[in-house]
């Protein structure tokens, strides 16, 4: 391990002459500290004397008063400094020390450079600290580090209380500089020239959020089953999100399928769907808007037609971790399903195989000694005693705990204990089932499984059950009555026949069979071949040669064909994909996933749907597809890239480098994003596409598609990236999925209030506007007028009217709603961190508008009326109201209370406070949380009417400005084109004169 030397009798870098000679060249000429006050300051000195006798001409200079021996001196003496300094004479040495005061910034200059080697030394000692410092996180430790090392080279360690003078000569250079251009933008330009009216450009240390419902519909009906991964339950969306379910299975972008973590689930309310069903019988409900993994990447299903192939898990490896049932009664339960009588008193089991016969009574007698087994030709019921109806038979009561009895044959599916069963047991009720209702036989040559029921629950069920041991299938109806599930793809039909199998006569059928042909079904699809030459062509190679590469059969050879008109195995696109190092290639090559070709697109009617953020993958895996979980924003940063020429770096959470690239490809050229993934180019629009390249290339863009990034991960890249770029502008895409630093905080709220501050501090810090794309509530879907307004960006609930807010100044309690319009006042909040009370200044009050409400009572006879996601601190921490239930501990000011009820309460108009220092406060003597936009300067919101209703106002959006902390707000509208995926200035809204 390094260790830190400090040589003995070493003296910082500094240069004492320079100094002299600062000092003395003011002396000589008073006008000449002009040259340096930008960049030199007192502190700068090595010699604190002579940075005193500096502080005191700059304090002349601002005064307008003339710089000489005698007026310094006075200075001096006035601030009780001049002897300590050296007197007059001292002075009068100074100014003989310089010929001229020519080379004042020159001096200067070295007088800073020492400053800074000082201050890297003195902040290599507390980063050397830091590495010692045990009590402080290894992540945190770098991040004051790389603070310290930015603020040595942007003198951000010597920011103190500014005087006016100082910020003068600044403010009066950007008002000359806006007079000269005269546009009446001070800040970066949107290109929308009605909002650079309204905003002035987005101005230097402004945090932006832009706001939107998500997509505007990528949504799943409630009723879509997702895996709890905990236990391997299926459950619906709507359930999932009830119980906030924490993971889910995503593909990642190293191909794999495997659990991530969720981000935010999101109630979209109701919206048209539609039924996607796949040529293997996988089915999904979703919103016009949601997009599919096809082989040009995520396309929405509106782009989507059939024939096109999508991307469905082949293998979900998930199973459960029960055990506890034993290997016999999960066979009586599967001879049941398949094939049991089950509407009358005495239940029985129907089949002709010796072996499954012999295993049925033998389970029957193990299980259920009381019973005996009666035959009535390939029947067989299990009877007890007769004791005329005075007990109940036992089977009976034990298939009617897993809902089995009275089921008709159409009605019967897995019990749900089947899905928290592990692995061994999951797959020994697979194969009873199959070796009673299933088959496997040879067609030429090959073994073929089918599976045949009555009912369509049950066959959906195996479906999905063959998914989890990555065994692809396909699920059809034959007729009313008759689902079936086939087993034909050579590799799945080997891989049943090794990890599942069968029981009795069916054992016996093909034991050793041929090895598995080649399949071409579930390929990659041929469009694949375009990108395939692409990234070849980028490589400087040709297909042929990468054939060759690769080690094809026969490649380089005349004669070869690699068949680019058909799709390719994965096997074989792997290869490619290594050769290439495309990582992309590499994803859809992956193993784990099936090419399944789209059948039919239905539609549903309208439906409650659910959406979900996965921050790592994007995606998750729901009815055994592939689903997904930001246009305005990155027009303005491709407009400030291009036109004005700033360097701009874009966070990007959701999208991949490589699809945000195509994204600004598409709108550099204004062409079809749709034509573009499927090769359907016209030679204009393919020349439109290679012109963009230029000015593309030459732009300041830098993208980083980290998928899980927390504030400070964001806080380090974006610091680098304006000290190596010079970095103009930050776009983030988008906040929610972002993680705060206490991931163990359940506290959502908090997590993003914190991330909120943390990019109004980066843009503080770095001086640079810092957009970030939001995510609305569903709020806007629940008003007759949906256009969203301030209070949808906020996760925190409102307060109703009559809730009183403890004010310690005048010790009184007032009405929210009687503090609506007041700022600056202060109310009592909760310091966590110190945990007591504390006086904090509130700045803003304001109504959220009327919504459903529901009263909280205590214990103590305290009562609360608030929205249902408004946050108390409980003792399990911040918990949302309905959340809560009877006997949780809920804070108020002097202890704790217990909630007694919480009920519904009818509707009224809701209210809020802004605490930006502790971010709660004390309502009806209860702890409660404030909103969190309170970090934001300015805040756009995006509604496009045609959306909720096709006809209305066809291709224009509105732009709301809802929140200008510096200027006017307002709406402004452009045009909308959803091909482009780009906004436009509207035909009739031309900029006045001078303002291009």
């Amino acid at each position: 391990m390094a260790t830190i030397a400090l040589t003995p009798g070493r003296v910082p870098p500094h240069d004492l002459d320079a100094e002299m000679s600062v000092l003395g060249s003011i002396l000589l000429d008073p006008l000449s500290i002009a040259k340096v006050l930008q960049f030199l300051h007192p502190e700068d000195f090595y010699r604190e004397n002579n940075g005193q006798i500096y502080r005191a001409a700059l304090d002349l200079f601002a005064a307008g008063e003339p710089i000489d021996n005698v007026t310094l001196a006075s200075q001096l003496q006035g601030m009780g400094l001049l002897e300590r300094v050296g007197g007059r004479a001292q002075l009068a040495s100074m100014q003989g020390s310089v010929p001229t005061a020519a080379n004042i910034e020159y001096y200067g200059r070295i007088v800073k450079e020492k400053a800074y080697k000082r201050r890297l030394i003195s902040a290599g000692g507390n980063i050397a600290g830091f590495g010692y410092d045990d009590s402080v996180e290894a992540e945190e430790a770098i991040n004051q580090a790389q603070s310290l090392v930015f603020g040595v080279a942007d003198d951000r360690d010597q920011r103190e209380l500014a005087k006016l003078y100082d910020l003068l000569g600044p403010a009066m250079e950007r008002i000359s500089l806006q007079m000269e251009s005269g546009q009446g933008v001070i800040g970066v330009p949107s290109g929308f020239h009605d909002l650079d009216r309204m905003t002035g450009g987005f101005k230097d240390s402004d945090l932006i959020i832009v706001a939107g419902r998500p997509a505007m519909g990528k949504c799943l009906k409630y009723d879509s089953l997702v895996i709890n991964i905990a236990t391997g339950e299926r459950l619906t969306i709507q359930d999932a999100v009830e119980r906030q379910l924490p993971r889910i299975h995503g593909f990642s972008w190293d191909g794999r399928i495997k659990p991530n973590e969720i981000g935010a689930w999101v109630d979209s309310g109701v919206k048209p769907c539609f039924k996607v069903t796949t040529r293997t019988g996988r089915s999904v409900e979703v919103t016009g808007h949601h997009p599919f993994l096809t082989v040009t990447g995520w396309q929405p299903l509106h782009d989507i037609v059939i024939g096109d192939r999508i991307a469905v898990p082949r293998a979900v490896n998930c199973f459960g971790t029960d055990g506890s049932m034993d290997f016999g009664q999960v066979r009586l339960l599967a001879y049941f399903i398949a094939e049991g009588s089950l509407t009358a008193a005495t239940p029985g089991f129907t089949n002709s195989d010796p072996v499954l016969v012999g295993d049925f009574m033998d389970q029957i007698s193990r299980h259920f000694p009381t019973l005996h087994v009666r035959r009535h030709r390939i029947t067989y019921y299990s009877a007890g005693p007769r004791t005329g109806g005075r007990l109940k038979n036992p089977l009976a009561l034990w298939l009617r705990e897993f809902g089995l009895m009275g089921k008709l044959s159409d009605a019967k599916r897995f019990p749900e204990c089947a899905w928290r069963w592990d692995r061994s047991r999951l797959a020994e009720f697979i194969k009873t089932l199959m070796s009673c209702d299933g088959t496997v036989y040879s067609l030429r040559g090959y073994p073929r499984i089918e599976f045949a029921v009555a009912s369509q629950g049950l066959a959906e069920d195996l479906h999905h059950a063959l998914v989890r041991f990555g065994i692809v299938a396909k699920l059809w109806k034959k007729k009313d009555r008759c689902w079936r599930v086939e087993i034909t793809e050579p590799a799945s039909v080997e891989r049943y026949q090794r990890e599942i199998g069968w029981i009795g006569e069916k054992a016996n059928r093909f034991k050793s069979f041929t090895e598995p042909r080649p399949s071409n079904i579930g390929q990659v699809p041929p469009q694949i071949w375009e990108d395939i030459r692409a990234s070849a062509h980028a490589r400087g190679l040709t297909v042929t040669q990468l054939s060759v590469l690769a080690g094809e059969r026969g490649a380089g050879l005349r004669g070869f064909n690699p068949h680019r008109s058909r799709g390719i195995t994965q096997g074989r696109l792997a290869n490619y994909a290594d050769v290439l190092r495309d990582r992309r290639l590499s994803q859809l090559a992956s193993d784990q996933i099936y090419w399944d070709e789209v059948v039919s697109i239905i539609p549903t009617g309208e439906h409650q749907v659910y959406d979900l953020a996965v921050p790592e993958t994007g995606n998750f895996v729901a009815q055994d597809i592939l689903v997904h979980n930001t246009s305005l924003a990155l027009n303005i940063g491709l407009h400030a890239a291009l036109e004005t020429k700033k360097s701009i770096a874009i966070f990007s959470l959701e999208m991949s480098k490589e699809q945000l690239t195509e994204r600004l490809l598409t709108e550099q050229a204004q062409i079809d994003a749709q034509r573009l993934h499927r090769g359907l180019l016209t030679e204009s629009e393919f020349d439109r596409v290679s012109n963009a390249l230029g000015p593309l290339g030459e732009a300041a863009i830098y993208i980083d598609d980290t998928p899980v990034m927390d504030e400070l991960t964001l806080q380090l890249k974006a610091r680098q990236a304006k000290m190596r770029h010079g970095i103009d502008m930050i776009l983030v895409d988008y906040l929610q999925l972002m993680h705060g630093r206490s991931r163990g905080d359940d506290n959502r709220v908090q997590e993003v209030s914190s991330i909120s501050r943390a990019l109004k501090g980066l843009a503080r810090e770095l001086r640079i506007p810092v957009i970030a794309i939001s995510q609305l509530s569903r709020a806007p879907e629940q008003r007759p007028d949906k256009r969203p307004i301030l209070s949808d960006l906020r996760e925190s609930g409102c307060l109703a009217g009559d809730t009183l807010i403890y004010l310690p100044d005048s010790r009184t309690k007032i009405p929210i709603r009687d503090l609506v319009g007041r700022r600056g006042f202060r109310a009592l909040a909760q310091n966590e961190q110190l945990s007591r009370l504390e006086p904090t200044t509130v700045s803003n009050a304001f109504s959220t508008g009327v919504k459903p409400v529901f009263s909280l009572i205590t214990g103590r006879g305290r009562k609360i009326r608030a929205t249902a996601n408004h946050m108390f601190l409980t003792a399990k921490g911040w918990r949302r109201l309905d959340e809560m239930g009877a006997h949780d501990q809920i804070a108020r000011p002097d202890g704790w209370d217990l909630v007694q009820r919480v009920e519904p309460d009818g509707i009224d108009e809701v209210f809020d406070l802004t605490v930006p220092k502790l971010h709660n406060f004390v309502a009806n003597d209860l702890v409660v949380h404030n909103s969190i936009e309170q970090d934001s300067d300015l805040v756009m919101f995006l509604y496009r009417p045609e959306y909720y209703k096709a006809d209305e106002r066809p291709g224009i959006a509105e732009v709301i400005v809802a929140k200008h902390r510096n200027g006017p707000t307002g709406m402004i509208e452009l045009k909308f084109r959803r091909d482009h995926t780009r906004f436009y200035n509207l035909e009739t809204r031309r900029p006045e004169p001078g303002t291009e």
